[in-house]
């Protein structure tokens, strides 16, 4: 009993050891102490911590989000691509234990035992059931699991992370929609301003007081105005196309809820430390999981290198007649133990080891990127958020400027003291302050949506929840 016990300890002890590097983070790209925006001040408490319906106050688009976050597609695939991660580590960690098999059958054989007892046919039955064990001396198997569960892992992230854009995508598509309806009312507004500066036109060349360039330039800045509504209501059908695919769902109308300029977002926003991007980003786990994994595989090639020890075992019962399988004197059975070397293989072995270390490099090459790209876009949304909303106010003192303008010039004209010309200059300056007014709101507000995604906002229990489909119908109930 004790030289088994020890022959137990030793197995136990040789199998515990993982060939093959440990995964440690990369530490080549530090976090930034401080964002470069010095106004903001340095805390725990970040713009991301908020769950998306408080961000996004308007409950039509909070709907939207809501169908979204159940029918959108590219969840679907992403939920998809986590289950087969899972399948193929449940597959994976059965590696570690025996594998047994049962099996039976019969065969048939011709021979002779002489010359003259002539060809006789022969049936033996056998039932019987056979195991295969391969001892993870090496750490190989484990390695692999290793490998399996970080890819697991980074399956989930990379689903938060569509989650996380589907959210953001839903609001930005929806913004962008507002604006168009927004840029529609204007062109409307402008088409209805020149047809009454035409007629004006019109009738003061009828009484002699113009001449018919007035006319015609009349009728070119309405033509202008009205193929500038055509184009804004075709970008706006394609708008809603868009994000009825979001929805996943066919293109087709879409409710309205707020108008753009009651959207209301917060001007300052704190970004948090820059040091929780790398936990609350699922990009930059997923990208970190996969870099765990690939490390992994390179124990698991460093592991082939060294011989494989298994244990096989087989046994049963065969007879000439099946009544007779199960009497005594029919059973057999056999139990080995084999090494397998890899002697001729050792070079290609080796090139395998070489092809994990490189492909590890790259994984860590591919992290360090996600990493820097992550502290990029929070610092360009940071400044756009900041920025935008001074825009947004000048552009609001020159559109109201622009048509005070055009009251002036409309007033002058009438009044036979200025030319038409400078009229028409005034409309169309009144019309592209307009429309530059309504797309600043829109990007200002946009931007406040992209902050929120690349600070990892998006994502929390409730909303993994509401991403899942519900469960299916059992075939009993159908």
């Amino acid at each position: 009993m004790r030289r088994w016990g020890r022959a137990a300890a030793i197995v136990l002890l040789l199998t515990a050891c993982s060939m093959g590097p440990n995964y440690e983070r990369p530490t080549t790209v530090p976090a930034p102490s401080r964002w470069r925006d010095t106004s903001l001040a340095l805390r725990d408490s970040s713009y991301a911590n908020l769950p998306w319906w408080s961000v996004l106050g308007d409950t039509t688009l909070q709907g939207l989000v809501r169908i979204a976050l159940k029918e959108n597609r590219d969840l679907h695939i992403a939920l998809g691509r986590v289950n087969e991660a899972r399948a193929l580590l449940g597959i994976q960690r059965l590696e570690l234990f025996p594998e047994i098999n049962a099996g039976g059958g019969v065969r048939r054989s011709e021979g002779a035992d002489s010359i003259l007892s002539g060809i006789t046919q022969r049936e033996t039955w056998f039932l019987g059931g056979s195991l295969s064990w391969e001892i993870d001396l090496w750490g190989r198997i484990r390695r692999l699991n290793e490998s399996a569960l970080a890819t697991l892992l980074a399956s989930e992230q990379g689903r938060r992370g569509v989650i996380l854009t589907v959210v953001s995508d839903v609001a930005r598509a929806y913004l962008e929609l507002l604006d168009l309806d927004g840029q529609i009312t204007i062109a409307q507004t402008q088409v209805r301003i020149r047809q009454q500066s035409l007629e004006l036109a019109r009738a003061r060349w009828q009484g002699g007081l113009t001449s018919e360039l007035d006319v015609r330039q009349g009728e070119n800045a309405l033509a202008v105005a009205e193929g500038t509504l055509s184009r804004t209501l075709r970008q706006r059908t394609q708008k809603e196309n868009e994000l009825s695919v979001l929805l996943g769902h066919p293109p087709g109308d879409l409710p309205r809820g707020l108008p753009l300029t009651q959207q209301q977002f917060p001007n300052v926003i704190p970004a948090g430390l820059p040091s929780q991007l790398l936990e609350r980003r699922p990009d930059v786990r997923q990208a970190e999981e996969q870099l765990h994994a690939a490390n992994a595989k390179i124990g698991a090639a460093i592991a082939a290198l060294f011989p494989t020890i298994s244990l096989t075992a087989a046994g049963g019962t065969a007879s000439n007649d099946i009544g007779d399988l199960f009497k005594s004197g029919t059973g057999f059975w056999n139990i080995a133990g084999n090494l397998f070397a890899p002697i001729f293989n050792h070079s290609r072995n080796k090139k395998q080891v070489a092809a994990e270390r490189a492909r590890t490099e790259a994984a860590v090459g591919q992290y360090e990127k996600t990493v820097l790209n992550a502290f990029q876009e929070v610092e360009d949304n940071l400044v756009a958020v900041k920025r935008l909303r001074e825009e947004a106010d000048a552009a609001t003192r020159a559109a109201a400027a622009a048509r005070r303008s055009v009251e002036l010039a409309g007033l002058r004209y009438e009044g036979g003291v200025d030319n038409y010309l400078n009229l028409l200059d005034a409309q169309r300056t009144q019309l592209d302050a307009e429309l530059n007014e309504s797309e600043l709101q829109r990007q200002q507000r946009v931007a406040v949506v992209q902050l929120y995604k690349a600070l990892g906002g998006g994502w929390d229990p409730i909303t993994d929840t509401l991403a899942l489909p519900p469960p299916k119908p059992h075939a009993s109930s159908k």
